[in-house]
């Protein structure tokens, strides 16, 4: 993803991947996936080309990439997207970005949080929205440019079940108009 002259590319190596098929093994999520808005990103006809060609979106970040999908996630949440700072908002750099914003950046996974992943693929890092979180302590997450190992096909929606937290921090991104708790 391009960003302020940088170049990142999330989630292009599937090191989660084992994850990506396993079944869930029952949800404690507070708020139900079907709640939340995970479909309806507005470039998702433009996708794989779009990213491919570094095609940059409303957000300033390139679209079809991990960072653009979230950011419009979160925007169709009703969650605050204030705290975005324009040239630094590579995948790695998002838990740093949200604390200068007043966010809290926490272990424990929530729906509607902000996975971040900042050592995978170095040095690019990978976001993702939290969907669920299943009692086995995994996440549910829908995203962007996370292939599944199989295909190798960037630039694609995918949502993956029961995935490991593990390596992750998560963002809790207060409704629009609402400061961090």
């Amino acid at each position: 993803m391009r960003v302020g002259g940088a170049v990142a590319v999330c989630g292009l190596v599937a090191l989660l991947g084992a994850a990506a098929g396993a079944a869930p093994a029952g949800r404690i999520s507070a708020t139900p996936a079907a709640r939340l808005r995970v479909h309806g990103y507005p470039y998702a006809a433009r996708c794989p080309a779009a990213g491919i060609a570094d095609r940059v979106d409303r957000w300033r970040m390139d679209m079809c990439n991990c960072t653009s999908y979230v950011a419009w996630a979160l925007q169709a949440n009703g969650q605050r997207i204030d705290w975005f700072i324009p040239g630094a908002m590579n995948a790695w750099n998002w838990p740093h970005v949200a604390q200068l914003g007043g966010l809290r950046v926490v272990r424990q996974p929530r729906p509607g949080m902000v996975a971040v992943w900042p050592e995978l693929s170095p040095p690019f890092g990978h976001v993702a929205y939290v969907t669920a979180v299943e009692a086995d302590g995994g996440i549910d997450v829908s995203e962007y440019n996370f292939p599944p190992a199989s295909t190798g096909r960037p630039f694609r929606f995918d949502q993956r079940r029961d995935v490991s937290p593990r390596g992750a921090v998560f963002i809790d991104v207060p409704r629009a108009g609402r400061r961090s708790s």
